[in-house]
């Protein structure tokens, strides 16, 4: 990144002495201030997993030298690397792009970029500008999408830029009364990528004591907080925001859901009590235990971020089944515990639980009674 460190030194050639000499205020009439842009940039949500909230970066752009670029935590590609994501072993850096290729690469998605342009000394713009240099030569560090989100990333580079005696927030609605997971989860409008969520970001995440700065993960809520927050005593965002990129795709809810197909397992489960087919328990009990094993490996083994202990471990635990030849032992407690762990989340609802998780745990006590009437026989 020569260029953007040459940049910097005309910031520091360029300017009139005159505007270093003055108090971090706002006139946003004095031509220098315009020098250089900073402003951030929220694409919409996608369909896939890792684009259910959105995106937010950093835009900064020296019209003058024709320079534009946005900023952002980028991760390795995942797609090659499913295993190291779920392993924790990926790593995130800060990255530059030029603006106009981070907008291109959503156009085919159909994604909408917008941007808000903040109003900020040009004090304040060069030094944000030197920090986000100086981050893309940090080493790379794991990949963390609860502590180290987009969203959370730019406020904490506008904080640390503007000062945080400068810059006052509005006060913060009731929502962020409730963990990231609950105000990740309300936003998340296709069901299969909320259950996945539901599945395996848990214990940090739903702590609810931690500052609302590090609850702000959704790119749109960013905005929102932005928007109602004043730097030096001056509103932080335009008035205006401009349209980057039209949305001309939004995400909708899914056709099937998770929990039509887990009614289908219990509703298979349930035949099967008169059936007595081990093709049919098989059919209930393999989704059921892989993800139980899925869980058990997050839980145990893994060290992705926020994967602490999970409720779902109990009615989908793989490892009575270990102990298959002992099953007439075993298979009615398993359903009872099953049960009694239905009826808890009904009467006492926890965060990692989802409809569709309390119809296959229903589905699994239905198997493992028919397992035991079987064995009986």
């Amino acid at each position: 990144m020569k260029v953007l460190r040459r940049l910097l030194l005309l910031l520091t050639v360029l300017l009139p002495v005159g505007v270093f000499a003055q108090t971090d205020t706002v006139d946003v009439k004095q031509p220098a201030e315009d020098f250089v842009t900073a402003s951030v940039c929220v694409a919409s949500p996608g369909e896939e997993i890792y684009s259910a909230l959105g995106h937010a970066c950093l835009r900064l752009q020296c019209p003058t030298h024709g320079l534009d670029y946005v900023y952002s935590y980028e991760s390795e590609d995942a797609s090659h690397k499913v295993l190291d994501f779920f392993a924790g072993r990926l790593k995130m850096a800060v990255r530059a792009v030029p603006t106009s290729e981070y907008v291109a690469q959503y156009a085919p998605e159909g994604r909408g970029v917008t941007e808000y342009v903040l109003r900020l000394p040009i004090r304040v713009k060069q030094r944000l500008w030197q920090q986000m240099d100086a981050r893309l030569q940090y080493t790379p560090v794991p990949y963390d999408y609860m502590n180290r989100s987009c969203a959370v990333s730019v406020l904490d580079w506008l904080e640390e830029a503007i000062g945080k005696d400068s810059l006052e927030y509005a006060p913060w609605p009731e929502k962020y009364g409730r963990s990231r997971k609950e105000i990740g989860g309300d936003s998340i409008v296709n069901e299969w990528n909320h259950i996945f969520v539901c599945t395996f970001v848990t214990g940090e995440a739903n702590d609810v004591q931690i500052d609302n700065r590090r609850k702000v993960i959704i790119p749109s809520e960013l905005v929102e907080v932005l928007q109602g927050a004043q730097a030096f005593g001056t509103p932080l965002v335009e008035d205006c925001c401009n349209v980057l990129q039209p949305t001309t795709k939004t995400v909708g809810p899914a056709k099937v859901t998770p929990l039509m197909l887990s009614l289908v397992v219990l509703l298979l489960s349930l035949f099967n009590l008169r059936l007595h087919k081990t093709w049919l328990r098989a059919v209930v009990l393999i989704p059921c235990l892989l993800l139980g094993l899925f869980v058990l490996y997050l839980v145990v083994l893994s060290d992705l971020p926020c994967t602490q202990w999970n409720w779902l471990v109990i009615p989908f635990c793989p490892l009575p089944f270990l102990f298959w030849k002992w099953r007439r032992l075993w298979t009615l407690p398993f359903a009872a515990v099953c049960v009694a762990w239905i009826v808890g989340l009904l009467l006492y609802p926890h965060q990692v639980v989802d409809s569709a998780h309390l119809v296959l745990a229903a589905a699994m006590a239905a198997c493992n009674i028919e397992i035991k009437t079987n064995t009986v026989k």
